[in-house]
């Protein structure tokens, strides 16, 4: 048992069983313990793949928009992440600025949302040709330019609820001291439409994504962009999944038991895009029709080909990158992009 068990034992002990939520939270974001607290290897070495660990071209492709829609904004502009990790796709977007948009580059300001200091140090190494650049802030503030996150909010904490009798149900995780397991109270509204009725049994995953209706509120103009895997609300219920759209990931294997080994396994649970834009939009903002990464990469790609002076040469290695990040069976299916403007 390691000791982020013994801690979440502990908690279950004194406080009764805890949502998964909470479970999840800790599993994750537990200071030196959780696991994107310990884990900074993505890619071949790590547990999964992401755009990112593809190569440089995710984030030059992604900067080449950016540049457009801060060329649109007089004066000082900033650039939000949240969920940058290690800092890696930060600085493939500043250095395709600062290579191929330089005036845009002068006046821009990256700003990392982070909390997590161990993450600050390993984005301090990442980015130390670019820390005149930067600014860290445990709080975000009002800003204009740009947000952009990639797969933070399957990340974020999520309820599971299940279906039954008519009704819905909070899973609660309990604790015998050695082991952990599933049970339940009863639960709120899982948000289901009108003459809408699951299926027996029915798992699903509620996410709070606060961290974005931050976003939203903060972003006084501008853009923002969120790229992650998930599907609109209708997708969670058809067809039913036996863990709602919960997993995890080990050494590029699927965990079934998302309650083992907290702390070593990444969890996730894919996006409701439905109640993305209607945050959005509940904050004023202008939500673009949702669309798969292929489709989006694919449109950026042909617009490089026309403003080749603005984009480094495509060569075997980006195409190879390419390729990889727009096939169906790799990453350009799973994975959506969301485009919000601020009118």
């Amino acid at each position: 048992m390691n000791e982020l068990e013994q801690r979440i034992h502990a908690e279950i002990a004194e406080k009764g069983p805890i949502p998964f939520s909470r479970f999840m939270e800790r599993a994750l974001y537990e200071p030196d313990l959780g696991y994107y607290e310990t884990q900074q290897e993505v890619g071949r070495s790590g547990d999964f793949y992401t755009s990112v660990s593809v190569g440089s071209l995710y984030g030059e492709l992604l900067a080449f928009q950016f540049a457009d829609w801060l060329s649109d904004i007089e004066g000082p502009v900033q650039l939000v992440e949240v969920g940058a990790h290690d800092g890696r796709l930060a600085r493939d977007v500043l250095a395709y600025l600062r290579d191929w948009r330089p005036e845009l580059y002068e006046r821009c300001e990256l700003i990392l949302w982070e909390t997590s200091a161990k993450h600050r140090q390993w984005q301090e190494v990442v980015l130390v040709d670019y820390l005149e650049k930067i600014q860290w802030t445990p709080k975000l503030e009002s800003f204009n330019g740009v947000f952009y996150c990639n797969e933070l909010l399957d990340a974020c904490p999520v309820e599971r609820l299940i279906w039954e009798g008519e009704a819905w149900w909070l899973s609660v995780v309990e604790s015998d001291g050695q082991s952990f397991a599933w049970g339940k109270r009863k639960g709120p509204d899982g948000g289901l439409s009108e003459g809408q009725s699951p299926e027996e049994g029915t798992i699903f995953t509620v996410g709070d994504y606060g961290v974005w209706q931050t976003v939203c509120k903060s972003l006084k103009r501008g853009r923002a962009l969120v790229v992650d895997y998930g599907m609109s609300k209708q997708g969670f219920f058809d067809p039913p999944r036996e863990n709602g759209t919960l997993r995890g990931y080990h050494q590029h294997r699927m965990i079934d038991d998302v309650l083992t080994n907290p702390g070593g396994v990444d969890i996730t649970a894919s996006v409701n895009f439905t109640k993305v834009e209607l945050i959005a939009d509940a904050c004023g903002l202008e939500t673009a029709p949702l669309t798969r990464q292929s489709q989006y990469l694919v449109g950026l790609f042909e617009r490089t080909l026309q403003r080749s002076e603005l984009f480094p040469e495509w060569t075997p290695e980006r195409t190879r990158q390419f390729q990889t990040l727009v096939h169906p069976e790799h990453l350009g299916h799973s994975f959506k992009v969301l485009e919000c403007r601020r009118p």
